[in-house]
């Protein structure tokens, strides 16, 4: 059967899930084979994939109108930004809704790793001397989007310090927006937030993608925000059908007046990778994410025209979870000999095609130039079965022990990782791990509740982007984000001294110290994994993505700026 031209593509004002599926499962099987295939069997010299990690600008001038469409692997398991911080969600909600500070767009930024912050909400911000007042002027020009309960109003330096308290008292961001001691509003477009300890990276807290800002007529007529998400954003959220589509419509009365460019913006729930696939190679998606160059390749063999970004590789956001406050976890001897179980270089050289990287948690560029060795990862993190063996054995533990491991296959490879670590640690250890897949809104209810025993293949949320949500907020033993359950009192220390250093070279040497530490204790056994790839469809323009900022996810914002040439 014949592949539709993606140059060719015809405009698709209103796309229902059911046509997509019906027109894409034609493909299904033999991409499904595909993607189990892709990892099995390392080439014989795989060399480093041939494309850019940046995609310049478009020189053309911008148009407007189209619909934007995509087949997405996520749903939102709810749409209230305070309960979660699920990709699911922030794959749009950073387009209906702003934060105070925000990282450049593509049509802004020098390249991948610009992290310059620029105002969003706010147009101008500084702090105290003593790092503990922070004062942002709001732009004049900003309304809330024209739906009830809000009808179109202005929005006011009350809003944000509403939303920041709301977001204080209960959820995920809770533990960030505790630390506000007080804020006033001297004026309208002004916000002064008093911090109760001084953080010198508080910008970067507040423009984090999940620091959306969310209206208080919302949450006092409904309770809650699982029913609308409004906000001041660049798109209006038209349709949520949950498990079917989410559409955006454009605002018109975005304080951004030239933007956005596209018209509508259709996102598809399409959780199986061969459909996504599928789906973009007949033209019915406009842009998707890959995790190996085979796969890039096999897409480009039908579809010459895809333009594609290699995703670069800063951090590892999936790894082994432990429930390491209770036994056998709580034992380093124990966490040490299963992370000395497992061979990475292997699961690089095969399942990621010698494309990944090993794994590590806080992205590098916080504390060295370079991308890390195998030997700057220390001792615990070498493949050393024998050792591993005995350690395991003076922790108590001879003969092995069983426990379970519950995950949700982001990607196909993540199956293959799973499996290979389940029989590497049979092997090596006798551990037997008896393996649970879920779906996604399962999944991450429970791995974020912490209901759960044994291990899990956990994440650290793909959100992050700055320093101090990557350590103190994802490290220090009582915040909410703190999914792999570290308690270290060194590791707390370190945190609470990082964001209270100001100088950027004593920053980077304490952020050396907080990795060592983590690598020593084994407090988050990383696996594994390669940032993949974005494949654009040849009309869309001003797409690329920044460092630890997707298109597709959390750095859905962009999508501002992306315009369709056709």
């Amino acid at each position: 059967m014949a592949t539709t031209d993606p140059r060719q593509t015809p405009r698709r004002p209103h796309v229902t899930r059911r046509d997509f599926l019906e027109r894409v499962g034609w493909t299904s099987a033999g991409l499904t084979a595909l993607a189990l295939h892709a990892g099995r069997g390392r080439p014989a010299a795989q060399p480093a994939a041939p494309y850019p990690d940046w995609i310049p600008v478009s020189p053309k001038p911008p148009k407007r109108g189209g619909v934007l469409t995509r087949a997405s692997a996520w749903d939102p398991p709810v749409i209230d930004p305070r309960l979660t911080q699920s990709v699911g969600l922030f794959q749009f909600a950073g387009l209906t809704s702003n934060r105070l500070v925000r990282y450049p767009f593509t049509d802004e930024a020098t390249g991948a790793t610009d992290l310059t912050l620029k105002g969003d909400l706010a147009e101008s911000w500084q702090s105290s001397p003593d790092q503990r007042v922070w004062t942002f002027r709001l732009r004049r020009v900003v309304k809330w989007q024209n739906l009830p309960p809000v009808k179109g109003r202005e929005l006011v330096a009350a809003d944000v310090k509403y939303c920041f308290e709301a977001y204080a008292k209960e959820g995920v961001q809770a533990f960030t927006f505790q630390e506000i001691e007080g804020m006033e509003t001297p004026d309208p477009h002004t916000l002064r937030i008093h911090l109760r300890t001084p953080n010198t990276l508080f910008a970067q807290n507040v423009a984090e993608p999940v620091a959306v800002i969310f209206p208080r007529e919302v949450l006092e007529e409904d309770g809650d925000l699982k029913k609308r998400l409004i906000g001041t954003g660049p798109y209006i959220l038209k349709e949520h059908t949950r498990k079917v589509r989410i559409v955006l419509q454009r605002n018109p009365d975005y304080f951004d007046k030239d933007r956005p460019y596209v018209d509508e913006y259709v996102i598809l729930s399409t959780p199986d990778a061969a459909t996504r696939l599928a789906a973009f190679r007949t033209g019915h998606s406009d842009m998707t994410w890959v995790a190996s160059p085979s796969e890039v390749e096999a897409v480009r063999k039908t579809n010459p025209a895809t333009v594609v970004q290699a995703l670069k590789n800063t951090l590892a956001p999936f790894g082994i979870s432990l429930a390491q406050d209770r036994p056998p976890f709580n034992d380093v001897r124990v966490r040490r000999a299963i992370s000395m179980a497992i061979d990475r270089q292997m699961q690089v050289d095969t399942v990621f095609e010698g494309h990944g990287i090993l794994g590590w948690g806080v992205p590098y560029i916080y504390y060295q130039d370079t991308m890390p060795t195998a030997k700057d990862l220390g001792p615990w993190w070498q493949y050393r079965p024998a050792e591993a063996k005995r350690l395991l054995a003076e922790a108590g533990h001879p003969n092995g022990f069983e426990t379970t491991l519950f995950y949700y296959e982001y990607f196909p490879q993540m199956t293959s990782q799973v499996q290979l670590v389940q029989q590497e640690l049979r092997k090596n250890l006798n551990i037997t791990v008896k393996i649970s897949k879920l779906d996604y809104t399962s999944y991450y209810g429970r791995y974020v509740e912490g209901k759960w025993d044994g291990m899990a293949w956990g994440f650290q949320s793909g959100h992050a982007v700055g320093l101090d949500e990557r350590t103190y907020v994802y490290m220090h033993s009582k915040s909410t984000k703190n999914f792999f359950r570290v308690n270290d009192p060194v590791i707390d220390d370190l945190t609470v001294k990082l964001r209270q250093t100001p100088d950027r070279a004593d920053q980077r040497a304490l952020a050396r110290k907080i990795v060592d530490r983590e690598y020593d204790q084994v407090l988050r056994m990383w696996m594994p994994y390669d940032t993949g790839f974005l494949m654009f469809q040849p009309h869309v323009r001003n797409m690329a993505a920044g460092v630890l900022r997707s298109t597709i996810g959390y750095g859905s914002p962009t999508i501002a700026r992306l315009w369709l040439d056709r």
